[in-house]
């Protein structure tokens, strides 16, 4: 006689998908990070400002993108954000 086992009502099947539910809640954050900084910069320094994408793209911390987002509002000069981009890399 055959045993069904249902395996989505084993522990490490649904800690799995919570795992993975928050992995791509934070990738989609960064991912829109990365979107909101690119429009800031086109917006606040014109194309000048986009050739700091690729510094941006290598940052590998949401919380450091938060932090760069925050401060692309207080500077004045590009030379300010990527002093910046420079220390979190």
């Amino acid at each position: 006689m055959p045993i069904t086992i249902d395996v989505q009502d084993s522990d490490i099947f649904k800690e799995g998908r919570m795992e993975g539910r928050m992995e791509g809640r934070v990738e989609g954050k960064g991912e829109g990070l990365l979107l909101g900084i690119e429009g800031m910069l086109e917006l606040k320094f014109a194309s000048d400002g986009l050739r700091l994408m690729n510094l941006v793209m290598a940052v590998d911390s949401v919380d450091k993108l938060e932090e760069f987002k925050n401060l692309i509002k207080k500077v004045s000069t590009l030379d300010e954000l990527k002093a910046f981009l420079d220390k979190s890399l």
